[in-house]
């Protein structure tokens, strides 16, 4: 069942480095609305993205709009490595 207009959906990574726990030197989450509107938060910059433990990172997205999100974390530096998936948000028909 898809999420609905209104939601605060989690989204959270794990980055690791030779199969252990490992943070990279810069952490990005970016998300992109089903308008197109592309949302950018560095961890140590914004207070949305937050470190869990060593490695795990997660973030809330408020979700505004009905159709198809996507997310994609960012990895840079130490440990490098990237992450996606999308979710389907149902509009409010009040």
């Amino acid at each position: 069942m898809p999420y609905l207009q209104g939601d605060l959906i989690r989204v959270s990574v794990t980055f690791e480095a030779a199969g252990l726990a490992a943070d990279p030197t810069t952490v990005v989450l970016k998300h992109k609305s089903p308008s197109g509107t592309i949302t950018t938060w560095t961890h140590g910059v914004n207070n949305q993205v937050v470190k869990d433990a060593v490695g795990a990172y997660r973030g809330d997205i408020n979700v505004n709009e009905g159709g198809t999100w996507h997310f994609r974390w960012e990895g840079t530096g130490a440990s490098q490595g990237a992450a996606q998936d999308s979710f389907g948000v149902t509009a409010s028909n009040i």
